[in-house]
This record gives C-alpha cells, sequence and structure tokens, in this order.
C-alpha cells in the first residue's frame, strides 16, 4: 500500500528557498538597524555661510551602563554634515527618533529657511519633533548631561511633548512651525530655553517664548508667554496666584480660550481679545469673590497687552490678525504698517465655580 503524498517535492523546495531568504531578509534587517545611530536630539546653528549641526545619542557599553553623548559638525551644506557625524558615530545617522531641534536665532533670522527646509521638506524629522530655539548657542544647550542624568536635548524634547494645554510655554512642532511661516505676515512662536546653574544643580528654563518673521525677532518674557498662550492656545491647565493685602489665592485654570475679532472703523481696526476661564478656586477668607475675579482680570489683560506691545514694537504680527483679515475679507492686510493701525480692547471673563 502505497504512502499517502502530504506534500509536492517541487513545492516542498520552493518552501525552503523562502524559509532560507526569509532568514537572511530579517538578519540583514537586524543588521541594518544595528548599523544606525539613533538621534534623540539634534541642534542648528550658523555662523556666515556655515552651518553647525549637533546630535546627541545614547550609548550603551558592555556593563549597560549607559551615557548620553553629543557629536557636532560643519559645512557649508546639511547633507554633507550628517555624513561627516556618520563618520564620526560609525554607523548612518537616523532621525525619525529626534524628540527635539534646538534652532539658533541666527538660523531663524538670517537663512531664509534653507537649513530648516531641509528638515521638512526632505521629511528627515517626524511632523511632531518639537522645535525651539535658545539663549545660549544650540550647542550649550544641546550637549550637557543634566543633574537627573538625562542628556539636555533628549529631556527638553520629553518635556515639550507633556506640555498640553498648559498655562505659557506653548510646544512648536516643526508640522506647525511650517503652516505659521505660509501666514500672512510669516510670524512664528516658539519655546526660547536657556540652560541655567544653581550650584552643582543644571537645569532648563522653559518659561519664555521668541518669535519670529524670518528676518527680525523678540523674546517674550514668562508674563507675556502667558499672554500669548491665553489667546492663541486652548488652555486645560495652569494656575494664577494673586495676593490681597495679607492673604494669598490661587485659580486653578480648567478651561481657557482666546477669541479674536477685529472691527474696522475710520482706518483704525479694534482687535477684541476676549479671554475666558472658567476655573476651580482657592478663595481665602475675608477676601471677596468679585475682587479676586477683578485682580485675576487685571493680570490677564495685563499678560496680553505685554505681549502685543513687545510684537508690535517689533513688527511682528505674533495673533496673525493679517491672516484674520484676508479670511474675513478685510483689506486692511494690504497696509504694509497695519499693525500700527490697531487698537488693542481686551475683555476678559472669569468663571468661578
Amino acid at each position: 500500500m502505497k504512502k499517502p503524498k502530504f506534500i509536492n517535492k517541487k513545492w516542498l523546495v520552493i518552501l525552503v528557498i523562502s524559509l532560507i531568504l526569509i532568514t537572511f531578509s530579517f538578519l540583514d534587517e537586524q543588521k541594518s538597524i544595528a548599523a544606525r545611530t539613533i538621534v534623540l536630539a539634534l541642534s542648528l546653528d550658523k555662523t556666515g555661510e556655515e552651518y553647525e549641526v549637533g546630535i546627541q545619542v545614547l550609548k550603551t557599553d558592555k556593563e549597560q551602563k549607559q551615557e548620553f553623548l553629543s557629536y557636532f559638525a560643519t559645512g557649508d551644506n546639511i547633507s554633507d554634515i550628517f555624513e561627516h557625524l556618520s563618520y564620526d558615530t560609525g554607523s548612518t545617522i537616523a532621525l525619525c527618533h529626534a524628540t527635539a531641534l534646538i534652532v539658533s536665532q541666527e538660523v531663524l533670522n538670517n537663512d531664509d529657511n534653507k537649513a530648516m527646509n531641509f528638515f521638512f521638506e526632505g521629511e528627515v524629522l517626524c511632523n511632531n519633533t518639537m522645535v525651539v530655539t535658545s539663549k545660549q548657542s544650540p550647542r550649550e544647550v544641546l550637549s550637557p548631561t543634566l543633574s537627573n542624568g538625562v542628556g539636555s536635548g533628549y529631556f527638553l524634547g520629553q518635556v515639550l511633548h507633556n506640555m498640553t494645554g498648559d498655562f505659557g510655554i506653548i510646544p512648536m512642532t516643526i508640522k506647525d512651525f511650517f503652516k505659521n511661516k505660509y501666514h500672512i505676515g510669516s510670524c512664528v512662536y516658539l519655546p526660547c530655553v536657556s540652560l541655567e546653574k544653581d550650584g552643582e544643580t543644571t537645569y532648563l528654563d522653559i518659561t519664555e517664548s521668541y518669535v519670529s518673521d524670518g528676518t527680525k525677532g523678540v523674546i517674550l518674557s514668562e508674563d507675556a508667554t502667558k499672554g500669548l498662550s491665553l489667546v492663541l492656545n486652548k488652555i486645560s491647565n495652569g494656575t494664577i496666584p494673586y495676593q490681597y493685602e495679607s492673604s494669598v489665592g490661587e485659580v486653578d485654570i480648567v478651561k481657557s480660550k482666546g477669541d479674536i475679532k477685529i472691527e474696522k472703523t475710520d482706518n483704525v481696526a479694534k482687535l477684541q481679545i476676549k479671554a475666558t476661564l472658567k476655573d476651580n478656586t482657592y478663595v481665602p477668607d475675608k477676601i471677596n469673590e468679585d475682587l479676586c475675579k477683578e485682580y485675576v482680570g487685571e493680570k490677564i489683560n495685563s499678560y496680553i497687552k505685554e505681549c502685543f506691545d513687545t510684537c508690535k514694537e517689533a513688527g511682528l504680527d505674533v495673533f496673525f490678525i493679517g491672516q484674520r483679515c484676508y479670511a474675513y475679507r478685510n483689506e486692511l492686510y494690504k497696509d504694509p504698517a497695519y499693525l500700527d493701525k490697531i487698537q488693542l480692547d481686551i475683555d476678559v471673563k472669569i468663571n468661578m465655580k
């Protein structure tokens, strides 16, 4: 009696060959991954016609000890710089996991987006990579290891990714950076960080912002940055402390958003900004709730006014007024000096639960 044939010899050969090819393909893929340098954060600066690019990576030795390392290279072509960095690190540079790109103010204002276009149009970075600028050079901010043992560039990216709907700094992804560049006025806002030391402790201060239109820029103070977030950001987290005589109170923001309207009469445009807060609050004894609202309202008003006045004086349309005029067929934006014809009218409404 013949034994049944469970498989044809021809298909057996094909199956064996397929298994061999899949195995080698898998091993080759593992080799490819191992042969790449995963960049956690990077920096970009410019001096004259030359760029300086820095990368921060995490290396692990045979004893599983981890160390954050930084590499820097210069040149007049970004692609050539990355080839140089690949040579220095001993493997191909991979940027798809980079959490933050630290850009100098020189690049933001005097490069016509050439270097930034390389990162965005070439799709070498993920759309959610955070873009920041710094008071010190990007190299100084990227390279240190902070007191918590984490590389500063990587830590910066992680912190900004968790700042969603906070009162103050508005994180800026590279995707939104370029979206804002194409608005009328080409104005972008991004966090402005500073590396600080307190004795033996090294930390990052992330409380201010920087506004640029590609040719000029200005730093917004911590208060002005809060005003920017109140107008442009939907806030769901943050506190506003206040004091009346010897008593101290605090407003916890649970919901806030700005509403911008532009009315034009007699060649003067009125910028109406409504900042509405819905909040839980601790109101100290002997303080009238109406006085609390008045005090907090005055603080919010001053934040927004400082932000607007600082940018207006520098000729920067941070509230995208020109774009809003265009959207509502208001031809004010065609006037090169349209910012000078804006009158600020701020209306703050606070609902304390």
